[in-house]
C-alpha cells in the first residue's frame, strides 16, 4: 500500500541550498520553494547537479536543516530544475510558516493548512 503524502501548501520562500554535487564539488546556490509540507518541500532553482539520495543543507530565514533529495524533475519537462526534499533532522521545521492540523472530511485524513488560511475561512 502506498504511503499517504502530506498535503502540499503552495508557498514561495527564498532558500539557500548547499552541499556536495554529483561530481563531489561543494556548492551553494539560492533557490525558492514552490510548495511546502511539515517534513519537506518542492524547490526550484539551479539544482541540476544534484542526484536523488543526496543529503543537502537548506536555510530558510534563520533556520536550517539537512534534507535528502527524494525526487528530481526530468530534463525537458515543466518540472526541470525542481527537486523534492524531505527533512532528515527529526522534529526540525524550518519554513517559518505556522501550519494548523485540519481533518480532510472526505478521507478522514489529517492535513496541514497555513494558520492564515484557516483564519480567513
Amino acid at each position: 500500500m502506498k504511503k499517504p503524502r502530506e498535503q502540499r501548501i503552495a508557498m514561495k520562500l527564498a532558500v539557500r541550498i548547499w552541499g556536495m554535487d554529483a561530481a563531489g564539488r561543494l556548492f551553494g546556490v539560492d533557490a525558492h520553494t514552490i510548495d511546502i509540507t511539515p517534513v519537506g518541500a518542492r524547490i526550484e532553482g539551479p539544482v541540476a547537479s544534484l542526484q536523488r539520495g543526496a543529503v543537502i543543507g537548506i536555510r530558510c530565514g534563520r533556520s536550517h536543516a539537512r534534507f535528502r533529495v527524494v525526487w528530481i524533475g526530468q530534463p525537458g519537462t515543466k518540472r526541470q530544475g525542481q527537486i523534492g526534499v524531505r527533512c532528515v533532522d527529526l522534529g526540525k521545521y524550518i519554513w517559518g510558516v505556522a501550519l494548523e492540523r485540519k481533518m480532510d472530511e472526505t478521507s478522514n485524513r489529517v492535513s496541514e493548512i497555513p494558520v492564515d488560511a484557516a483564519l480567513s475561512n
